[in-house]
C-alpha cells in the first residue's frame, strides 16, 4: 500500500552488533578481552546479519523519508568493526543518502582507545552535518526537528549504562526549552531508553542515569517521541504519563525487529509500529 501524501516516515533500525572475530594482545588488558568472548562464545551464534538487506528493501517499499540509526553497530567498537558495519549499510545508506542519523552505542563507546575511530565513524555515517562532540544538537528536517543525544560512555566491565554530562543535560535544556522552529514533532534519539519492553525501569547495571528528567520533560510536553536501542525486545510506550511515545526498535540482528515511525504533517501527530523481517 502507498504511502499517504501527509505522512513523513522515518525507518528505525538498532542493535546489530556486527563484532569481527579478531583478537590482540592488548584485549587482555581491558574491556575489550570480554567483549570479544562474548561475542565468539553467546552472540556470534545469534546474529542474523541478513536482516539488514531486508531492511534496505524495506526502506523502499515503505517509502521512509529519513533513517535512524540508535546504535550499538559493533561489538568492541574497532576501526574494523566500523568499517565492516558501514559495507554491511551500503544499500541502506545508499537509499537514505542524506536523509540518516546514526548515535552511538554503549558497544561503539566501548574504551576510550577507541574514541578516535567512533568519532570518525559518527561523522561519516551522518554526512559531516556536525560532530560527536557537538551532540546534543538538534536539526529540523521536513516536519520534525530530531535532537541527537550521545549517553554513550566507557564504563566499568559490569556495567553498559549510559551518561550525560553536565554541560550535555544543561545544553538539551536549552534546546528543549525553545519552540521547535516550524516543525511539527520535536523527536529525541539517544542509544538509552527510559524504561524495558514491559515499560519498567532498567536495572542498575543497564540504566539512563538522569532518566527521570526526560520523563519530566516528556509529561511537560517539552518533546513528542523517543527513539532508542540497548533493549533488544523491540517496543513502543507512554512516557510517564503524557502523551509522548518511546519507541524501541528492538535487535535488528537478534530480534529481526526494526520500527517505523509515521508523523502527520499537517497536525504532527505520531503512530509507531514495531516491524518484524
Amino acid at each position: 500500500m502507498a504511502k499517504p501524501p501527509n505522512i513523513f516516515r522515518i525507518l528505525q533500525l538498532s542493535d546489530i552488533h556486527a563484532g569481527i572475530l579478531d583478537f590482540h594482545a592488548g584485549y587482555l588488558l581491558d574491556k575489550r578481552f570480554f567483549g570479544r568472548l562474548n561475542q565468539a562464545v553467546m552472540r556470534h551464534r545469534r546474529l542474523t546479519l541478513d536482516r539488514i538487506a531486508l531492511f534496505a528493501k524495506l526502506q523502499r517499499e515503505r517509502e521512509a523519508d529519513f533513517t535512524i540509526c540508535t546504535g550499538d553497530l559493533t561489538s568492541i567498537g574497532s576501526a574494523r568493526e566500523f568499517a565492516h558495519c558501514e559495507e554491511l549499510l551500503a544499500e541502506v545508506l545508499d537509499y537514505a543518502g542524506e536523509n540518516f542519523a546514526f548515535v552511538p552505542g554503549n558497544h561503539d563507546a566501548y574504551v576510550r582507545q577507541s574514541r578516535p575511530e567512533l568519532a570518525e565513524a559518527f561523522q561519516r555515517l551522518n554526512r559531516g552535518r556536525f560532530g560527536l562532540d557537538e551532540l546534543p544538537v538538534a536539526f529540523p528536517t521536513g516536519p520534525v526537528e530530531f535532537v541527537l543525544l550521545n549517553a554513550a560512555r566507557p564504563c566499568a566491565i559490569w556495567l553498559s549504562t549510559g551518561e550525560l554530562s553536565s554541560a550535555a543535560w544543561e545544553k538539551l535544556d536549552y534546546i528543549l526549552a525553545q519552540p521547535a522552529s516550524t516543525a511539527k514533532a520535536r523527536v529525541l534519539v539517544c542509544h538509552f531508553p527510559v524504561c524495558d519492553h514491559q515499560g519498567l525501569p532498567l536495572s542498575w547495571r543497564t540504566k539512563l542515569v538522569g532518566y527521570k528528567r526526560l520523563i519530566a520533560w516528556a509529561e511537560q510536553g517539552r518533546f513528542n517521541a523517543m527513539l532508542t536501542g540497548h533493549v533488544h525486545c523491540p517496543f513502543v510506550q507512554h512516557l510517564g504519563n503524557s502523551s509522548a511515545l518511546a519507541i524501541g526498535a528492538g535487535s535488528l540482528t537478534i530480534y529481526q525487529s526494526c520500527a517505523q515511525i509515521d508523523i502527520n504533517t499537517q497536525t504532527g501527530e505520531i503512530t509507531a509500529e514495531i516491524l518484524a523481517l
